[in-house]
Order: structure tokens, then sequence, then C-alpha cells
């Protein structure tokens, strides 16, 4: 057997003996409420229980998911799309079990991949040397058409929003487009900024009367992350709060949400490996395209 054909027989083997990946899309209705310190402290806290995260980073400079971990990316996806670079050259790695892969540009451009091109970014999903069991997107806060097409390929939306007037309306406004224009049904509602019980009560009540009302939409609301000061100092220092500071509340209320998510059911009846997403990305992506278009 040829070195080639055995590394294809090898990752075939690794894929279908691991559990099924699971693919969070996590977005907000406005930036600065919270969300990528929900990506980076819920990763490290799925993978200090065991699961092997991957997150893909929409975010831009210090905003970034890879720049809150203290990263700092050389490449991107879209050069992994254009052949420039292979992609283990583009993820970067925190720690045994997390991984990020920066994607300012590369989930929007998914559409326009040819056969080719997507059957060889395929293979290279196929044979990464740590397969993830969960994919958390750190959705781009511009919420234009190409940005939100991932979450039509997400097995999950978890909406992320703080306790101010304009971050509920607008998260508001996010979950309506999401709803009409692709479909969602089903939502993970996370407050996050907390600085009482009666914010985070606040927050859902003003949510879920209106989702359910107007948008015939589910709204799930989970335990809120509380404010404390050591996100301001773990934010300082480029290092999760739930790392450098364990006992905090909000750290605790990371351990809690990784822990649900756990035993949160399956939707999909698909293969649940990197490459089922791939596909849904791109079938969901010119999907969009040809409706903006038309």
């Amino acid at each position: 057997m040829s070195s080639f054909a055995f590394d294809q027989a090898e990752g075939l083997r690794r894929l279908l003996g691991r559990d099924r990946l699971r693919v969070i899309a996590v977005a907000s209705g406005k930036p600065r409420v919270g969300q990528t310190s929900v990506v980076i402290n819920l990763a490290h806290a799925l993978a200090t229980q065991g699961k092997s995260v991957l997150i893909i980073d929409e975010g831009i400079g210090a905003d970034s998911s890879a720049a809150r971990l203290g990263l700092a990316p050389r490449f991107e996806l879209s050069q992994v799309l254009k052949q420039q670079i292979a992609l283990p050259q583009a993820l970067l790695s925190y720690g045994a079990a997390l991984q990020v892969l920066p994607a300012r540009e590369g989930l929007r451009r998914a559409a326009h991949l040819m056969p080719e091109s997507r059957d060889q970014l395929a293979r290279a999903l196929a044979m990464l040397p740590r397969q993830p069991d969960i994919v958390l997107i750190d959705l781009a806060a511009d919420r234009s058409h190409i940005t939100l097409a991932a979450t039509a390929a997400a097995d999950d939306v978890l909406v992320v929003v703080s306790p101010e007037h304009a971050a509920i309306t607008q998260s508001y406004a996010l979950i309506k487009q999401l709803a009409q224009e692709y479909g969602r049904r089903h939502f993970h509602l996370q407050a996050a900024k907390t600085k009482t019980s009666g914010d985070a009560t606040a927050v859902y009540n003003n949510m879920l009367a209106a989702a359910t009302r107007y948008l015939n939409a589910r709204l799930e609301e989970l335990h809120p992350i509380p404010w404390d000061e050591t996100v301001k100092r773990a934010n300082r220092l480029a290092k999760p709060v739930v790392e450098i500071f364990p006992d905090a509340p909000s750290s605790r209320a990371y351990r809690a949400l990784a822990q649900a998510i756990a035993v949160w059911p399956m939707m999909r009846e698909d293969d649940g490996h990197l490459e089922g997403f791939l596909q849904r990305l791109i079938m969901s992506s010119k999907m969009t395209e040809s409706a903006v278009r038309a």
C-alpha cells in the first residue's frame, strides 16, 4: 500500500472511531457584549473536560479569539482555500486540546470553491492529526448574508446578549434575521456581563416572549455569565478567566455551560464530521448568494 493510500485509510479509521462532531455558531447582535469571551472561555472549559476543541475565528485584530488567547496568526483560512498554504500551517494551538483557525474571510469564500478545491480541503480536514469533538465559530459581527450563512451549516446557534437595551434589541433583530432568512427555529440564549440575577431575568423575559409570539422560534435560556473583576484582569493577560482564575464566579458559570453542552441532543442525521459541515456551509453560502442576487 502506498504511503498516500495508507494515510487516507488511517484518517478514515480515525474519523470513524470518534464521537460525532458538534458545530456551534456563536453570534451576537452588536459588538462588545462578551461574545469572544464566551467563545474562548467555553472552549477552554470544554478542553479541560476532555474535549478536543477547534475555534473558527472570524474576529479581527485585538477583538479576535486568537488575540484574546495571546496568539499571533501568520495565516488564515482564505490562504488555505487559495492553496497558498497547507491547512495545518494556519492552525494555532493553545494547550493540548484547543486549536484556533483564523478565518477572517475564509468562511465567506466557501461558495466559490471549485469541486477539486473542495475535495482537497475535505481531505485535509480528514487528515488533521487532532480531530475536534466540538467546533466553535466566533462569527463576525457584521451580520452580512455571507457571514451568517455559517449559522445554517452549524448544529446549534448560541446568541450572546448583554443586559443593555441596545444589545437586547439588536440580538432580537439577529434572531429574527436568522429565523426568516435561514430557517433557524431553535436558539440557545446566553446572557453575559450580568451583574445581578435580575439582569439575566430581564434579558430572557424580553426576548422569549417576542420570539415565541412573532417568530415561532424557541429560545433556550442558559445559565447567565456574571461579570466580575477577574474578567478584566484575564483580558489584560490574554488568558481565559477559567484558566487563571478558576474559582471566580464567571469561571464556575463557564464550566457549568460546558457541562450543559455535553448533554445537548444532536439534531442532524449525518456523519457528524468536519467534511459534512464543509458541505453544508458551501450549500448554504450558495443558496444565500442566489437569494441576494434575486
